[in-house]
């Protein structure tokens, strides 16, 4: 796992050029910038028990949703988290989102080769040909298991334009691939920190969000 040291000095050193289809929420104009920041530096504390991990994601989560929600409001809405850590985002949107349905994606890595799995992938029918999938994913790393869900969709006949991902923390490279691969779709992200490591973790990062968030 791999945390950040000196965290304060992340979110604000992180002033490189973004993808065009990337919103970086914590370099925004807005009155809940230092809020942001506040809760960023919190998450990648690694004594943060994971009780506090929870609740400061959470409070996060509800900043999260208060700038999506309007965009998303007058269109039929599939929440899809990717298992398992995707889950954590899922509770803030379905209950503002009270029409929402759920698109369910579980991706594993098989630790022999590398590639990605899918194990699950279930879609409510009669979805509305401009319905927005709202795929959920706290940390994109290599962009990997994104990149394979994407593609799983685009193959059912799915309209990319259509597609928001929802994100908290994401390397610079995982956003360039996913500008590269698939420009159609829209990263709405926390932070995007600028280094993978050798292990392919995300630097600074928070470590894994989804074993933090859960208590596992």
């Amino acid at each position: 796992m791999v945390f950040q040291d000196n965290a304060s000095q992340a979110e604000t050193d992180n002033n490189f050029v973004l993808p065009p289809n990337v919103t970086c929420f914590s370099r925004g104009k807005n009155a809940q910038i230092s809020e942001r920041h506040l809760y960023l530096q919190r998450l990648r504390n690694r004594d943060l028990s994971y009780q506090e991990f929870r609740q400061t994601a959470n409070k996060l989560f509800e900043l999260i949703a208060d700038a999506m929600i309007p965009h998303l409001e007058n269109h039929e809405v599939i929440l899809t988290p990717i298992f398992r850590a995707g889950l954590s985002l899922l509770p803030v949107f379905m209950n503002r989102l009270e029409n929402a349905r759920l698109c369910s994606i579980g991706v594993k890595r098989n630790e022999e080769t590398a590639m990605p799995e899918p194990y699950l992938f279930k879609v409510p029918p009669n979805v509305a040909q401009d319905a927005k999938f709202v795929i959920l994913e706290p940390m994109i790393a290599t962009a990997g298991t994104m990149c394979y869900s994407l593609g799983m969709m685009k193959k059912q006949g799915y309209n990319l334009n259509n597609i928001e991902i929802i994100s908290i923390f994401c390397a610079l490279e995982a956003v360039t691939k996913l500008q590269k691969e698939f420009p159609e779709i829209h990263i709405h992200t926390e932070v995007v920190d600028p280094i993978l490591d050798d292990h392919k973790y995300i630097v600074p990062g928070c470590g894994d969000f989804g074993d933090r968030y859960f208590g596992t």
